[in-house]
């Protein structure tokens, strides 16, 4: 089940969240096995939609998303007045994560903002192929940047989406 909490719920959820993280960093081994590359997976992945993200791109966002979910409506065309500049240079590629019941329930929402990006269903196989994309996620928009090697950078509330920039600059 998913949940679209507001902004004073989402900040207590976010320091709960922080405190969740660090427990789990406390049990997990200090050594990490090599990170896959975005693009050789997603050339294995089977996309809901027919768009294809850049192989070449240098990271990738994943936008975890619904079509019910009001906050997620009201990040979408953000994200896709964004989504030429996100390209230029190939710095950043868009993947949506959709939480909806159904591929054909992605592909409308996804159709209705007229986005040219590819989507994968949270919950399906393809999903979990790629490197990066997070299976924890308890709330939506969430978003997560990651590198060409699969590495996070950043991630946090979709609302944050506006900070692309400087999540990608950071590392």
């Amino acid at each position: 089940m998913w949940i679209c909490y507001s902004h004073e719920r989402m900040k207590i959820l976010g320091f709960l969240s922080v405190l969740s993280g660090a427990l789990t960093l406390l049990t997990q081994p200090v050594w990490a096995a090599p990170a896959a590359s975005v693009s050789a997976a997603i050339e294995q992945t089977d996309f809901v939609t027919d768009h294809k993200p850049n192989v070449a791109a240098k990271h990738y966002m994943y936008i975890y998303s619904a079509s019910w979910c009001t906050p997620c409506r009201a990040v979408m065309p953000k994200i896709i007045a964004e989504y030429p500049e996100m390209m230029t240079n190939r710095e950043l590629e868009v993947i949506l994560v959709s939480c909806d019941e159904t591929p054909e329930e992605a592909k409308k929402y996804l159709a209705h903002y007229h986005a040219p990006f590819a989507a994968v269903m949270y919950d399906s196989p393809a999903a979990h192929k790629l490197p990066g994309c997070a299976h924890d996620i308890r709330s939506i928009p969430t978003m997560i940047i990651v590198n060409a090697r699969g590495e996070e950078l950043f991630r946090g509330s979709g609302r944050l989406f506006a900070n692309w920039r400087q999540y990608i600059s950071q590392k």
